[in-house]
């Protein structure tokens, strides 16, 4: 896979995509770094998995095309940022030309996790939908792509690619997958108790900043929603 992804990194160029980082990088100073930060939210793992089984509570026949779309998503970040293993912007670029508006994560660069995530999200609540509900979808997934960059983490190529991957992976949710729909929503439950105590675990740790705290919050309260069954038309707790 990485191997197909090499025309689009020698077309771009490395010195398009250092000049392309520095200027979106400080045009981003028009906006506070909080609000970099909440629209970085969108592209968290555990909030776009959060709103896809809110989505799959609803239509609970769609969880298999879920479940392949995301863990397609997910394995293509892991396996790309290991294989590529770039540098972030702050780490290859002279001190003091990258504000850093965040944690600094650990792993490498490519392709941005948050891209592919929002990406994802974005395309599959597209689908179906009329062009202004599509448009302000795309708007979305920009916006999350952009605070990648504004916050000092990702190069533009990064999150290009990202987002590609993540369109490409939506693809997969779309397939007539066919499971009992017993079965679907007993696994639905499960996956909403494990990111409800997964989130709830975020939440007891020291966290850096506001985003943070917020996007674990609200995936803690998506899980507990999805975690409530529909009893003779009125919502009441799983039992």
């Amino acid at each position: 896979m990485a191997l197909c992804l090499l025309p689009a990194l020698l077309l771009f160029g490395l010195d398009d995509n250092r000049a392309l980082f520095l200027a979106l990088h400080h045009g981003a100073v028009l906006l506070p770094a909080v609000v970099w930060r909440l629209f970085s939210m969108f592209g968290e793992w555990s909030l776009v998995i959060a709103l896809l089984l809110l989505l799959a509570r609803h239509r609970p026949e769609r969880l298999p095309a879920l479940l392949l779309a995301t863990g397609s998503a997910i394995a293509a970040a892991i396996v790309l940022k290991a294989g590529f293993a770039w540098p972030r912007p702050p780490l290859l670029l002279p001190p003091g030309s990258v504000q850093l508006l965040d944690v600094l994560p650990g792993n490498g660069s490519f392709p941005s996790g948050h891209a592919i995530a929002a990406a994802l999200l974005g395309s599959v609540l597209a689908q179906g939908r009329g062009r202004l509900a599509q448009g302000l979808l795309a708007l979305g997934v920009l916006l999350v792509c952009l605070s990648r960059i504004a916050i000092g983490v990702h190069w533009p190529l990064d999150v290009l690619v990202g987002a590609a991957i993540g369109i490409g992976a939506s693809q997969l949710a779309m397939l007539p997958l066919s499971w009992p729909l017993r079965h679907c929503r007993v696994l639905l439950r499960a996956l909403a108790l494990a990111l409800l105590l997964f989130s709830g675990w975020k939440l007891s740790l020291p966290l850096p900043n506001e985003a943070c705290v917020l996007f674990n919050a609200l995936s803690l309260l998506l899980a507990l929603y999805v975690l409530r069954t529909k009893e003779n038309g009125a919502w009441a707790p799983l039992s």
